[in-house]
């Protein structure tokens, strides 16, 4: 029988949620993002009558981009030091894509991965075992490849994440998974009052709303796109993007992923100082990749797979002949840190 909601993160909670995470107050940098958010993304709803309906899709990608940041950062037991207030902000369905409860429940496992990277380990990664390799038709491996570039992420990402993540958790409740079964239900209801608001008081057109959400996971995931990259050894699989303000803000400092894996609990405003105070940089330079900013994550993988698709662990115990590879190993990725 699954466990409920309160007992099945325990574990988790205590080494990825929780850590490091500095006294038990309001975190008011938080706070005030929040609300930065939320009244960013009421404020174009509300006047999107007034302005293009591009500049209206494409100010809500980014607002709801930086909601899913914001999200993430809840997971991570910011800005209170309650539970059940983080939930209650966490779960504001401005992006139906998720229940927030099932994101942090994953996200969590994630952390909690001994394994970073291995498909049969961490369920947030992206390549294949052997065997599920071979399953895939011709037309299955194109979309894999380019969905393994950046282009292909952006573009591809977005429906294939939303068809693979549903039919897993749909699975999952079909199978007898009450807590995720309540908070589809529970999700479901928000989607539609705030779709209510949306649609209905506001008369802001489904199209242009649905366009803003695809735009904005497309956005989201040019952040994820290069976070993990499988190395050998104990060199670190968490990469270090060095991006300008624009994103940093937008990925609350999520970008410095070596940072967030090494102190899970630290808040956004504390991460660039704490990626200079352990290193990060040499660590992901080391590692999984160190890039100079998004524009040398696109100039590098716009059209060329981040790496190989099927995990080199799982290929290492594979005869040469039983999988092919679908992308060269990329060369190291160390890039200079910009100057300041």
């Amino acid at each position: 029988m699954p466990l409920s909601w309160c007992e099945e993160d325990t574990s988790a909670m205590n080494t990825a949620e929780r850590a490091d995470r500095v006294g038990t107050g309001v975190e008011w940098p938080t706070v005030v993002l929040a609300i930065a958010v939320h009244g960013s993304w009421l404020a174009i709803v509300l006047t999107h009558a007034a302005v293009p309906w591009w500049a209206t899709t494409v100010a809500l990608a980014i607002v709801l981009a930086w909601h899913g940041s914001l999200q993430h950062e809840v997971i991570h037991g910011h800005p209170f030091s309650n539970r059940r207030a983080n939930d209650a902000l966490g779960s504001i369905p401005l992006s139906p894509r998720l229940p927030y409860q099932a994101y942090r429940r994953y996200h969590l496992q994630h952390h909690a991965s001994p394994s970073l990277t291995d498909p049969l380990d961490d369920v947030e990664s992206y390549y294949f075992t052997p065997e599920a390799w071979n399953r895939l038709s011709r037309t299955g491996r194109w979309i894999a490849v380019a969905h393994a570039t950046l282009l292909g992420r952006m573009i591809l990402g977005p429906p294939r994440e939303i068809f693979i993540v549903w039919r897993w958790q749909f699975r999952e409740i079909r199978n007898g998974d009450r807590a995720l079964a309540r908070w589809w239900a529970t999700h479901l209801i928000a989607c539609l009052a705030l779709g209510a608001f949306v649609v209905g008081a506001v008369g802001m057109p489904i199209w242009n709303y649905l366009g803003a959400i695809y735009l904005g996971h497309g956005v989201s995931l040019v952040r994820s796109f290069c976070e993990h990259r499988w190395v050998s050894g104990s060199d670190s699989r968490s990469a270090v993007v060095r991006s300008g303000p624009f994103f940093s803000l937008v990925f609350l400092n999520n970008n410095l992923h070596h940072t967030h894996h090494a102190r899970p609990g630290t808040p956004w405003y504390r991460l660039p100082a704490l990626a200079v105070s352990i290193e990060s940089d040499r660590a992901a330079a080391e590692g999984a990749g160190l890039y100079a900013g998004y524009l040398d994550v696109a100039r590098r993988h716009l059209v060329r797979p981040m790496d190989v698709l099927v995990h080199p662990d799982h290929r290492l115990a594979t005869p040469d002949d039983a999988v092919e590879q679908p992308a060269p190993r990329p060369i190291p990725l160390v890039a200079p840190q910009p100057a300041s």
